[in-house]
């Protein structure tokens, strides 16, 4: 009883980390194809840099990134900043699975679940309504960036 109480526990520790590790993923491919992050989560303002802005709902209530209009990069930057999420989730979940020390595996292995649903959930093309908007996927933005490039826009 006492190892499922610790298992449960540690997925309510890990969603608001394996969120926010998601968004950073976006983050992170903005950044490297030279674009500005404008925000990260939603609601009020938790915290500023320069422009960058964290907001006090991200985790729990969801994950939400904004950039700078991406018009200008390429295709495969735009797959990249649209993916960046789940390749952060699965990257951080096969380091931890690989390099974590197996006698702390019950601590760990809720992360490591937990992130792999994430990016596999986000694959799937959907829309959901946020506290702010309406938000899609990583998988429809990449669908549909590929339809319009199917179609010559």
């Amino acid at each position: 009883m006492q190892e499922q109480l610790i298992n449960f526990l540690m997925y309510i520790i890990y969603i608001p980390i394996v969120i926010i590790i998601h968004e950073l993923g976006h983050a992170l491919f903005v950044v490297l194809f030279g674009k500005e992050v404008r925000e990260l989560g939603f609601g009020e303002d938790l915290f500023r840099i320069k422009k960058f802005v964290v907001k006090r709902n991200i985790g729990w209530n969801g994950g939400y990134c904004s950039w700078e209009n991406i018009d200008s990069l390429a295709w495969y930057q735009k797959i990249l900043i649209f993916l960046g999420g789940i390749i952060l989730n699965l990257l951080t979940a096969t380091l931890v699975w690989i390099f974590g020390d197996v006698q702390y595996a019950d601590w760990y292995r809720s992360f490591i679940i937990l992130s792999y649903f994430i990016a596999v959930i986000n694959l799937f093309p959907f829309k959901f309504k946020s506290n702010i908007t309406r938000i899609e996927s990583d998988g429809l933005q990449c669908i549909k960036l590929l339809n319009s490039l199917k179609q010559g826009k």
